[in-house]
């Protein structure tokens, strides 16, 4: 298994060649993260996945006030509380819930818990 970061239970990687890999979810492993906990005023987490091999690799940092950065803009309202977050989400498809029926009851229980617990 890949290293564990923070906050994560280790990738079980699966490998289809051309650089794709996926994290097994199966009846006995499931990887997940642990309970999300707000950080400190004037921080920020942000978990990261990549196609170099970042699985949900969490990190953290301080908001600063100024800050040159040519490549990056990030604008926060902190005015407005519980902002909406567009871009995140997910479906199950007939031919999804088909898969995900083939599956064994608890490797079926993993792969949910995953989609929608606290932990995923």
């Amino acid at each position: 298994t890949l290293p564990c970061p923070p906050g994560a239970r280790p990738c079980s990687p699966k490998y289809f060649g051309l650089g794709a890999m996926v994290c097994v979810c199966n009846t006995t492993y499931c990887d997940t993260l642990d309970p999300l906990v707000l950080p400190a005023v004037g921080s920020y987490v942000k978990y990261e996945s990549s196609k170099a091999g970042k699985r949900l690799e969490r990190s953290e940092g301080r908001f600063q006030r100024r800050l040159c950065a040519l490549d990056v803009v990030l604008s926060l309202d902190t005015t407005q509380r519980f902002q909406r977050v567009k871009g995140f989400g997910g479906s199950i498809t007939d031919a999804a819930a088909i898969n995900i029926l083939s599956l064994p009851e608890r490797a079926q229980d993993h792969l949910l818990r995953s989609y929608f617990s606290e932990e995923g």
